[in-house]
């Protein structure tokens, strides 16, 4: 075999153009027949129209028991426990359950609309034939296709009213339970706050205290007068006796049973009526008798450290019981509004109307890509034409050569 049999079977870009010149009629002629058959396959194909709803987001709320409220207005990042996406999320799995598609299927009967023979085809179908989903700004998007534009109209409309029916139920539900948990708890810290303030009271009466801050001020004022009318008296007795009075004058002696019983009743003050008084004289042991009473409204100044911390400790159990019987009475109060509450809980941004325009077939669409699919796929049969016939005389020089 020589040089120029050789060249022959090479195939270059020279070679390649030459064909796509030389096939030029095959291929613009297999585009436009294409084009043409595409045109008249999508006048075939039934219309359809699109209609679509948008809808706000849902704002966050924020529910808790007291305390989860509390800790929300602390700079701290919220725990999310068993939620893992947004409430706009949590709308758009609501739209796309099986059971509110089910509705759908039995409200609109689209099982005969479809020409299905069970439900479950018939949701397959209107799965296909509708989009749900959030826009670029956020808003969710219930897009629905439908072969009479009102139906599509009314079907996207419809997906918004089980939407909030859906939400105004498990919300009811929620409620109602919460409700009834809540009454129990109630009745339960009822009791325990009833016996909180029998067991506070009966410290009072115990201990006779009425209010602490104030009997404490008032036993410390009292004793501080009692300590100085006493130091008066001293100094009277010391006075008199200076001027020349015997220690048996009687108003030496006068100014020493007033002095007694001073200090007698500095020693209640410090004490309280159960410590012994010092019997110093009989007359003022019997003036001590007469002079206090069986009750007593001050507190003993050595005993009001230790009142004062018990009284703290019930006092605190109580203010504790009763801040939680008033939060629960308050989530009772929003349970029991919940539970009968029916507003709607969707924000409608942009209610579904009938389209006038049909958005489906594409024809367009549908002739521009059956026609880049001819031009591509006849350009490559001529192509492949030159490759073979190439490859063909490369095969028959070859074997003339060996022959």
């Amino acid at each position: 075999m020589n040089r120029t049999d050789t060249d022959r079977t090479r195939i270059d870009v020279l070679d390649l153009l030459a064909a796509l010149i030389a096939g030029r009629r095959f291929i613009l002629g297999g585009t436009i027949v294409v084009c043409l058959a595409a045109a008249a396959l999508s006048f075939t194909l039934e219309e359809e129209y699109e209609a679509v709803v948008q809808l706000l987001p849902p704002k966050e709320q924020k529910q808790g028991f007291g305390f989860a409220d509390l800790l929300s207005d602390l700079p701290i990042p919220s725990l999310r426990l068993g939620e893992k996406g947004t409430p706009a999320d949590i709308f758009i799995a609501i739209l796309q359950s099986p059971t509110l598609r089910r509705q759908m299927v039995e409200h609109f009967d689209l099982r005969a609309k479809y020409d299905t023979d069970s439900i479950e085809d018939a949701i397959d179908a209107l799965e296909k034939r509708t989009e749900i989903g959030k826009s670029e700004q956020g808003t969710i998007m219930i897009s629905v296709l439908a072969r009479d534009p009102q139906l599509a109209a009314d079907m996207a409309n419809q997906y918004v009213l089980f939407l909030d029916t859906t939400n105004i139920r498990l919300s009811q539900e929620t409620a109602g339970a919460r409700f009834g948990f809540i009454s129990k708890l109630e009745a339960q810290e009822n009791l325990k706050l009833d016996d909180e303030l029998a067991r506070l009271q009966t410290f009072q009466e115990e201990h006779n205290a009425i209010s602490i801050e104030d009997q404490a001020r008032a036993t410390i004022r009292a004793a501080s007068e009692m300590q100085s009318a006493a130091m008066e008296l001293v100094i009277k007795r010391r006075s008199l006796l200076l001027s020349g009075f015997s220690p048996g004058h009687p108003e030496v002696k006068r100014l020493e049973k007033e002095l007694l019983m001073r200090q007698e009743a500095l020693v209640f003050i410090r004490d309280g009526s159960d410590v012994d008084l010092p019997a110093r004289s009989a007359t003022g042991q019997a003036l001590l008798e007469g002079l206090f009473l069986e009750e007593n409204l001050f507190l003993p100044l050595r005993r009001i450290p230790e009142v004062a911390h018990n009284y703290q400790n019930i006092e605190k159990d109580v203010l504790v019981q009763a801040a939680l019987m008033k939060m629960l009475l308050e989530q009772k109060a929003e349970a029991l509004i919940e539970k009968d509450n029916n507003t709607s809980t969707v924000q409608l941004l942009d209610k579904a109307q009938a389209p006038e325009k049909p958005s489906r077939p594409r024809r367009l669409l549908m002739v521009f890509i059956a026609g880049v699919l001819s031009f591509f796929s006849c350009t490559v049969y001529v192509l492949g034409a030159v490759y073979v016939r190439a490859l063909a005389d490369r095969w028959r020089s070859e074997f003339t050569g060996r022959v």
